[in-house]
């Protein structure tokens, strides 16, 4: 319930992301605004952003950049598969402490071990099954900048990850939708500029509140080969403005279409029968 968005832009020199701070915590089966923005930098040039269980995302980026970040000049790709293996590390410890440590065994027991082949195979199989069925409700985005341009990776249940580095654009979250139908209807691409792309951004975030879930508190950052800079909250105030400036002028002139329909008595239209 949130939403993420990210997006390439000015050739690949510049990568532009966002999100609102709402969290979730099943547990308590609460949504609230945090005050800590859901944009986690694990790089120089790299951030994570995260939608769904917020519990769960912290122990998969709680490694950090790991050996990526240790290396000289990381690519984007290198966080990606760093992150991912801590997914499917996350995912297997839930394995091991709900389904097999009761029953005596660890996870290599199970697979490794021998253990699915020695149990009786009707409990062999509904574990199997159990395992495979075992859902982390996290997604993650992963958008940053290395020495062949800008980079945007997805990371998702039960542990793979894809690159929309063609498309140039992406969103998870309740609020995805509403967001990649806001930067496709804006032609959004790697090569816009990325002042129109953080103006891009800003309206698919603001497009994506009509979704469930998604608070109206919003973070932007702006990633380039120098730095990842956050936006001001004097920024979000312009962008706001050219937000309601756009829109406006359009509500005016349907505002005075639907009053000059003849349906309504009184309509400049009307027409007697």
């Amino acid at each position: 319930m949130t939403v993420c968005i990210a997006a390439n832009c000015a050739s690949g020199k510049g990568v532009v992301v966002a999100s609102d701070r709402m969290l979730s915590a099943p547990f308590l089966t609460l949504e609230f605004d945090h005050p800590d923005a859901k944009i986690d930098r694990i790089g120089q040039h790299c951030v994570a952003l995260t939608a769904g269980d917020a519990l769960a995302a912290q122990e998969i980026l709680a490694g950090g950049p790991g050996i990526a970040g240790q290396m000289q000049d990381p690519l984007i790709s290198h966080f990606a598969a760093h992150i991912r293996r801590q997914y499917v590390d996350a995912r297997r410890r839930v394995a091991s402490e709900q389904l097999l440590e009761p029953r005596g065994m660890t996870f290599d027991d199970f697979y490794l071990g021998g253990a699915i082949g020695r149990l009786p195979p009707d409990l062999a199989m509904t574990l199997d099954s159990m395992i495979q069925r075992i859902n982390l409700g996290v997604s993650i985005i992963l958008a940053g900048i290395d020495g062949s341009g800008g980079h945007i990776y997805s990371i998702e249940d039960p542990g793979t990850s894809s690159c929309y580095d063609r498309l140039g654009f992406h969103s998870i979250g309740s609020g995805h939708r509403h967001a990649m139908m806001t930067l496709v209807g804006y032609g959004q691409h790697v090569s816009t500029d990325l002042n129109r792309t953080v103006f891009n951004v800003y309206c698919a975030k603001r497009s994506a509140e009509a979704a469930p879930g998604v608070g109206q508190a919003t973070e932007i950052r702006i990633i380039t080969a120098d730095d990842v800079i956050a936006l001001s909250q004097n920024d979000l105030e312009v962008l706001a403005s050219l937000y309601e400036a756009r829109s406006r002028p359009k509500l005016d002139d349907v505002e005075r279409g639907i009053n000059a329909l003849r349906y309504a008595a009184g309509g400049q239209n009307e027409e007697k029968s």
